[in-house]
């Protein structure tokens, strides 16, 4: 049998599981693996090495140096010249670390004008500029405010990708630019190769949020409206694509609100059922304390437009009111009777 005959051999192996050949099957495994990871077709090794453990499971030389292998030659292959534009994230990873974040990212390249990101929209991406510029945007009003121009190294959308939130600014492309980006849904895969990546990259893209800095800087008010503190509860229930209530009501803890919208606080230990949230209509109802001692009865149809974790599994839902309120309405306000803080039993 031709040692370039991967096919075959791969079949030898399946004939030596059957025939208990642990040994056999090992030797063979351990050559294709080797063999696979220098063409650089990992995804290949990395099935074998799985297969590997099946084989004899107790085959720790092996399997630990075949893993070693494909983790070397992985490293090889890492474009150099991305090395070097993320070298002070990839020097506070470890081997595995690096290579689990370079193998997970895709490439896209933008063309002059063409968004990125849009304010007001969900994102679920992690985009990092390679070449190029983008500029980030914040509409106020007709008013298109220039925030900031970014430049490789740079990292955009750190507040959807963690957060589950809506783009708070618009990212454009200043002239062609080349990006690299990850998709949400490799957190829960690195949950188990690679438990400490996450927190690693989270950390990092906080220390290194270009937009928070310069927002910081030039005091730039991005809410327009005066915001009230409120407490009491909230009840929601969501709504299908055609406007009809679906299930139960839920119950919220009011944090505060204003002529254009409001937030609540959930509890919740799924965060991928607050995700769910983002962008979905709610009907809520809810009691407002006015003025003169008396009660306004509030119903009212929204739209989810961030839910940011807290501490201890709370969660903080903020909405949109499809018209904005009159201000008289929320001058109103008699802060002085506001409800005492519920139970937040009801988990979503």
């Amino acid at each position: 049998m031709a040692d370039n005959d991967k096919a075959g051999r791969e079949a030898a192996v399946d004939e030596c599981i059957r025939n208990n050949d642990a040994e056999g099957a090992v030797k063979l495994l351990f050559d294709l693996i080797v063999e696979y990871a220098k063409e650089k077709k990992f995804a290949k090794a990395e099935a074998l090495h799985e297969k590997l453990y099946d084989a004899d499971p107790m085959a720790l030389t092996e399997i630990v140096r075949s893993g070693e292998i494909i983790e070397e030659e992985k490293s090889d292959a890492v474009d150099q010249e991305h090395l070097d534009i993320w070298s002070l994230l990839y020097d506070a990873l470890s081997t595995a670390e690096g290579n689990a974040l370079y193998y997970s990212m895709k490439t896209k390249l933008f063309q002059s004008g063409e968004p990125i990101m849009e304010q007001g929209k969900l994102n679920s991406r992690l985009y990092f500029i390679n070449k190029g510029e983008v500029k980030a945007l914040f509409n106020q009003g007709d008013k298109e405010n220039l925030i900031k121009i970014l430049n490789p190294g740079d990292i955009i959308g750190q507040g959807p990708f963690f957060s589950a939130t809506v783009c708070t600014v618009s990212m454009v492309a200043l002239g062609s630019v080349k990006t690299t980006y990850l998709e949400v849904d490799v957190l829960k895969k690195w949950k188990n190769e690679v438990p400490a990546l996450e927190s690693k990259l989270y950390n990092y893209c906080n220390k290194n949020d270009q937009i928070k800095k310069a927002l910081e800087e030039k005091t730039v008010e991005r809410r327009s409206d005066k915001r009230v503190s409120l407490s009491g509860t909230l009840l929601f229930q969501l709504l299908d694509k055609a406007g009809n209530l679906m299930g139960k009501s839920y119950k919220g803890e009011l944090a505060d609100l204003s002529a254009g919208g409001l937030s609540f606080i959930i509890k919740s230990s799924k965060k991928e059922t607050v995700r769910m949230l983002l962008g979905r209509r709610l009907k809520i109802s809810f009691k407002l304390p006015l003025k003169h001692n008396t009660d306004h009865g509030v119903e009212q149809l929204v739209t989810v437009i961030a839910a940011q974790p807290m501490v201890f599994d709370d969660y903080s839902i903020h909405l949109k009111f499809d018209t904005k309120w009159a201000q008289k309405m929320i001058d109103n306000i008699d802060t002085s009777r506001l409800a005492s803080r519920p139970d937040k039993s009801d988990q979503a």
